[in-house]
């Protein structure tokens, strides 16, 4: 019986993302139980683990275009890419580019003169009258009477008026700046604090509106406890806003996801703890205009770690986390870091308000309790919900769950599903969903078509690694709808009896090893099923393969893989893979 609640973590690798998509097919790949093109399309193999079949045309890179950038960029990554790859060309997606339009400030238009209609209209010449001439001899006199120099005295009350006026104005404005300055000063607690970042600034360029992050809404030393209390933890840095080359948390790339609104203000923290080999936390938290804004963000994340379309990384176990602001979720992502390597990395993203958290704590190997790293959540929560807009729950309940939905086909598996095989990393994928074909006959113990199963609906598809060359080392799942449960259940139970009868129907056959499975899929949906390894003999070797068959409601799914040339997975690996294509199935109606 394989436990689904797994706890593994792991450091920070996944925040390394690759820079070079991987190039399209040059030439029709062929589905992954195809290896040798045998035109008679039967099971026997060639001793290197090949199937029959025909080929398919190229395949896609498998990635989720909202995707995001891996963690900690302290280490080296392999130079497959994580970028998103258009669907159509297979080509990586350019990332949009911003453009700073500088608009010159325009100068104020000069004040035109005052003109004054009685100074510039010229009166009609004409003779002087006795009267007229008498009237400008009295002005005259009266001119010579009157316009007399200002005293002493009179200058002196004029010039103390107007430094009286001065004096006035100047305190005017002297009180006002004071107010200013006082409101300034009285304003929330979650301001931002002068140390905030490593470069003196709370606020990264681009980013806009009234600061509400700062330190103390950031994950500190005294709650990085909860994940782990015996540590010593520092914060090693705190910049504004996500960097080329900064830190991330696992499966998330370093350009803005697509359709993700523009934060208003975005801090990133990671905090080191103490011995030779020392867990690491990152926390990223982002602030946006509304709770609405923040819904969507919110939304966005949860399908990138969902589908974590990021080469190295594989999504071990899923968790449903409550009780950490509006909305919450958890994964446990396995990095791998060399050949034979892991990091693990406990990942738990929350929003609350119109601020949206994820938090990725790694250590080496074995993951962190999902359940310690909600509870730091839950702690950096309680201070910013307030300020935030956002219910206040700093005590997280956790359960084991499917993944978030992620990945480009729901209902299928996505890219992180799938754990890296082979002597290095490299990424996976996929061919388009198609109807399964006849020829199709896995392991030849099966004993089943699935072109005539009596379903609703039946979709099949390939997983592929083009680095593996001449091995083709690739992964099917065909997917059933049967008419009800009953009928799903039935049709495992038949191909559960076929496997394990089959050596004794074929003798270049055997069963190495079975395994009961099971798991909880979406709005609760009981998952059962059966893995085994089968050998089949032939003149020219052995050839092994690995079968799933899995029940979850009416939905059968079967999933088939060819190891070739140290291409496998464990077997721990396959039993994961299996039921979650039955917990991906589930997602969907």
């Amino acid at each position: 019986m394989v436990d689904r609640e797994s706890g593994t973590y792991r450091p920070r690798r996944a925040f390394v993302e690759p820079d070079v998509a991987p190039d399209p097919p040059e030439r029709p790949i062929k589905p992954a139980w195809n290896r040798t093109g045998n035109p008679n399309g039967n099971s026997t193999s060639d001793g290197n683990g090949n199937s029959n079949g025909n080929g398919l045309g190229p395949v896609r890179p498998l990635t989720d275009q909202d995707q995001p950038k891996p963690l900690y960029r302290d280490d080296a990554r392999p130079s497959s890419s994580s970028r998103p790859i258009s669907r159509a060309a297979g080509v990586p997606a350019d990332p949009p580019t911003a453009e700073t339009l500088m608009t010159p400030a325009t100068l104020a238009p000069r004040r035109p003169p005052i003109i004054d209609d009685e100074t510039t209209t010229i009166l009609p010449r004409s003779r002087p009258t006795k009267h007229r001439t008498q009237a400008l001899d009295a002005i005259d006199d009266f001119d010579d009477d009157e316009r007399r120099p200002l005293g002493r005295r009179t200058k002196l009350t004029l010039l103390i008026g107007a430094v009286a006026v001065v004096v006035v104005i100047g305190l005017l404005i002297g009180y006002a700046v004071r107010s200013a300055t006082n409101q300034s000063q009285s304003q929330s607690s979650l301001e931002p604090s002068a140390g905030g970042a490593s470069n003196g600034e709370t606020q990264a360029p681009g980013q806009s509106g009234t600061a509400l992050l700062s330190d103390a809404s950031m994950l500190s030393p005294t709650q990085a406890k909860a994940i782990d209390g015996d540590q010593n933890w520092k914060v090693t840095t705190t910049q504004p806003g996500a960097t080329e080359n900064g830190p991330i948390a696992a499966c998330f790339g370093g350009e803005p996801l697509q359709g993700q609104p523009t934060p208003q203000q975005e801090l990133v923290r990671v905090l080191k703890g103490n011995g030779k080999n020392p867990p690491l936390a990152l926390h990223a938290a982002t602030a946006y205009n509304s709770p609405d804004e923040a819904s969507a963000a919110y939304a966005i994340a949860s399908k990138t770690l969902g589908g974590c379309a990021v080469a190295g990384f594989w999504i071990k176990s899923g968790y449903l986390v409550s009780g950490i602001g509006n909305h919450a979720l958890g994964v446990v992502v396995m990095e791998k870091v060399g050949g034979k390597n892991w990091r693990a990395h406990s990942v738990v993203l929350n929003r609350s308000g119109r601020v949206v958290n994820v938090v990725d704590a790694v250590q080496p190997t074995t993951a962190i309790a999902m359940a310690s790293v909600a509870k730091a959540l839950g702690q950096v929560n309680k201070v910013l919900c307030t300020a935030a807009g956002g219910e206040c729950g700093d005590q997280p309940k956790v359960t084991v769950g499917p993944p978030p939905m992620g990945g480009d086909q729901p209902g299928f598996l996505a890219h992180g599903d799938l754990p890296p095989a082979g002597p290095k990393v490299y990424p996976w994928v996929a061919t388009e969903v198609v109807p399964p074909e006849k020829e199709f006959k896995g392991s030849g113990c099966e004993s089943v078509n699935w072109t005539t199963e009596e379903a609703k609906s039946r979709s099949w598809r390939a997983y592929l690694i083009q680095e593996s060359g001449k091995n083709f080392f690739g992964l099917d799942e065909i997917v059933l709808t049967t008419k009800n449960a009953k009928a799903a259940n039935k049709l495992v139970d038949k191909i559960k009896a076929n496997l394990s009868r089959c050596k004794r129907v074929q003798l270049t056959a055997d069963i190495t090893r079975s395994e009961d499975v099971k798991s909880i899929g979406a709005q609760k949906a009981k998952i059962s099923g059966w893995t085994a390894s089968v050998t089949q003999k032939s003149t020219q070797g052995t050839a092994k393969y690995r079968v799933g068959v899995v029940a979850a409601g009416p939905k059968v799914i079967y999933t088939f893989l060819n190891p070739r040339g140290g291409y496998d997975f464990t077997n721990s690996q396959w039993d994961t893979v299996a039921v979650r294509g039955a917990e991906r199935a589930t997602q969907v109606s």
